[in-house]
């Protein structure tokens, strides 16, 4: 916690120290990206005798595979944003913890909803909690983004435009894959997670979006 004399008739307000929560957010994300991966395994009780048993098992392994695939890369695209994010902020309030932690707590279910979405991928409420989660993710960072614009003093220097520019499009194209995804899994779960490939596009071009953005 770092502390800075107020102004006389001020009240105190300490400062917490950002690299605390750096080092928690980094821990959390490595932990929810190697889970993802522990959903990939084939049935314990499977006995494989020759290879066509074993490429039959791996097709039916797919759907889990494609769920973790597509959590894995919008977990490290919300992680290198959230970098690029705090690279500004200096020091943390206790609201802006909080948003963090929230941040985290979806981080944390993407893996569970992940193995739900892989087990049960034509089923309608696995594709909703695992849209859920999405959208918790999103939305937390969308208050992160707008707590900093209201409380510059948390930050070395105002964020550039372009920097917030291309996070508000991150996160808006997620929140928009969320829509299409439920939108699709009410059509046909199977379907549903396919929807999220879109990050694939959405963050490339919101890094474009970034270095043309002046200011």
């Amino acid at each position: 916690m770092d502390h800075q004399a107020a102004e006389p008739g001020t009240p105190f307000k300490p400062q917490l120290a950002k690299h605390r929560f750096d080092a928690l957010q980094d821990g959390v994300y490595a932990i929810a990206l190697t889970l993802l991966v522990l959903e990939l395994r084939l049935p314990a009780e499977l006995r494989i005798h020759h290879s066509g048993e074993l490429l039959a098992a791996l097709v039916d392994l797919l759907p889990r595979m494609m769920a973790w695939l597509i959590s894995f890369f919008v977990l490290a695209i919300f992680w290198h944003a959230s970098l690029r994010t705090q690279a500004w902020v200096r020091h943390l309030d206790n609201q802006l913890v909080w948003i963090n932690i929230a941040s985290l707590l979806f981080a944390s279910f993407l893996p569970f909803a992940s193995s739900l979405v892989g087990e049960y991928p034509d089923l309608l409420p696995s594709q909703c909690l695992y849209a859920a989660a999405m959208a918790g993710m999103a939305l937390t960072a969308l208050w992160q983004l707008r707590h900093l614009r209201l409380h510059p003093e948390l930050c070395h220097s105002p964020m550039p435009a372009g920097v917030r520019k291309a996070a508000k499009l991150r996160i808006l194209g997620l929140l928009g894959t969320v829509v299409l995804a439920v939108l699709i899994a009410m059509l046909d779960p199977r379907f549903a997670t396919m929807a999220f490939m879109l990050m694939a596009v959405i963050g490339p071009l919101s890094a474009r979006v970034e270095r043309r953005t002046p200011g």
